[in-house]
């Protein structure tokens, strides 16, 4: 019986060359990585050695520490742990600072790959047709791409890529949004042209309370605002007067220079001094030239045409005073009264929507307009299923004109319908009532069904 191994161990598994080579490997890392330590780290560790030494130089006894051992309790104390640890934790920071940056670049090389891949797939709807249904999910495919762009941060190497086709897919998201809004307000062509040349009209209708809207050459200003320049007049005062430049209560003097014709019963006149309040009101529910004159006056072209900027109206520009029958009143200003049916139809949403306090102002004066003719009496036929709510109307030689608000159902919403060269009341009121009458056969804008409601239809 062998009781000892006869053949020696490799040399490479015998002990002392093995802490020979840990020890050679141990000092080799030490001499690549110390001089790269701050030297914090280094002044800490050597304090650490220094304050839990227990041998002095040159002596073999270990010394022991004793509670009574005052000396050796307050050396105890005075180790850093925190700075013992420092190191440590500066690592850790370190590594994971590494490891975050890494899962962010991976994560914004994916979000680019995904954003161009969801815009693959909405050209690729193209393919299959132009229906409203197509271009929606075209849309959002769109939406989400730039969306996803969005999130890309700054510091990637995919930002500057990602800048770029963002610019780009928000632009294609604009034209597919457009394209949307003409399928769905293809309704509003024959209603447009049943009684006339198309090309003359502007339709501009929305639903409060939802981004919806229809519109027929909506952005396209008529040849003249006429009296619906009152409409943003009002607003650019509510604007004064929201910001503490103006006060509804102030007395103002309707000054001579601004006399001109108004229509029967209009109750401001001239050399007189009237809260600025009542001269808003009368200009609206009046329709009042003389009220819209000396307003314009009292607040200035500059200061009318910043507050509608203001308000975001970009397309609205009050240049000149209103004339009545013949009479001219002085300093007419040079420039023109411009907006669109789209814009002055935001107006009436906003102040439906009561979106400032002063909104209420200008609705009790368009709830108390005495000109019927128009919007009213096209609507008031339709009780109970469409109510007539309030209006702001126009007319001069060069245009005809109304904005109304309506309610159909529990929905309510506004129009802007405008016809140039015309003084044609009939037909005015025709689109008006057809229009209408869409929202009541198919539905709210934002709930349209593609088939008239039954119900709507065997009435």
């Amino acid at each position: 019986m062998t009781l000892f191994r006869s053949t020696p161990r490799p040399i490479w598994r015998q002990t002392w060359l093995r802490l020979l080579l840990l020890s050679s490997c141990t000092a080799g890392l030490a001499i690549f990585i110390i001089p790269r330590v701050p030297s914090e780290w280094a002044l800490t560790a050597r304090r650490w050695v220094d304050s839990v030494t227990a041998t002095p130089a040159g002596n073999n006894q270990v010394e022991v520490f004793h509670e009574s051992d005052a000396d050796s309790t307050e050396s105890l104390r005075s180790i850093d742990t925190v700075g013992i640890i420092k190191p440590y934790i500066a690592l850790t920071q370190l590594s994971n600072s590494l490891t975050e940056r890494v899962l962010q670049k991976e994560n914004a090389t994916n979000s680019y790959n995904y954003a161009i891949s969801l815009a693959n797939q909405a050209l690729a709807l193209r393919a299959k047709g132009k229906g409203t249904e197509l271009l929606q999910q075209e849309r959002d495919l769109w939406q989400e791409a730039v969306y996803i762009l969005e999130s890309i941060h700054g510091d990637s190497v995919e930002y500057p890529k990602a800048q770029t086709k963002l610019e780009e897919y928000g632009t294609i998201t604009t034209v597919v949004n457009h394209r949307i809004n003409q399928e769905k307000s293809k309704f509003l062509i024959p209603i447009a042209a049943a009684k006339g040349n198309p090309n003359t009209v502007r339709i501009a209708l929305c639903q409060l309370e939802s981004d919806e809207c229809r519109s027929f050459l909506g952005d396209v200003p008529p040849v003249s605002l006429a009296s619906l320049v009152k409409l943003p007049l009002a607003v650019a005062l509510m604007h004064q007067v929201t910001s503490g430049k103006a006060s509804l209560d102030e007395q103002i003097y309707i000054d001579p220079s601004n006399f001109t014709e108004n229509a029967q019963g209009a109750k401001i006149f001239v050399d007189k001094n009237y809260t600025l309040r009542e001269v808003m009101v009368r200009m609206i529910t009046e329709s009042n030239n003389i009220a819209t004159n000396q307003l314009i006056d009292y607040m200035g072209y500059d200061a009318i045409n910043a507050a509608l900027q203001a308000e975001g109206f970009k397309s609205t520009v009050i240049g000149h005073k209103l004339v009545g029958a013949s009479t001219y009143p002085k300093s007419m200003g040079v420039g023109r009264n411009r907006s669109t049916a789209a814009e002055l139809t935001q107006m009436m949403m906003r102040i439906y929507s009561f979106t400032k306090a002063s909104d209420e102002e200008i609705l009790n004066a368009l709830v108390g307009q005495y000109d019927l003719d128009f919007g009213y009496r096209a609507l008031v036929k339709e009780k109970p299923k469409i109510f007539w709510i309030g209006e702001k109307t126009g007319q001069n030689s060069s245009v005809i004109g109304s904005t109304v608000a309506f309610k159909v159902g529990e929905e309510r919403y506004v129009m802007t319908v405008t016809i140039d060269k015309s003084a044609n009341q009939s037909r005015l009121r025709q689109i008006i009532r057809d229009a209408a009458r869409h929202v009541l056969e198919h539905g709210p804008l934002d709930q349209e069904q593609t088939v008239p409601k039954l119900a709507s239809r065997l009435s």
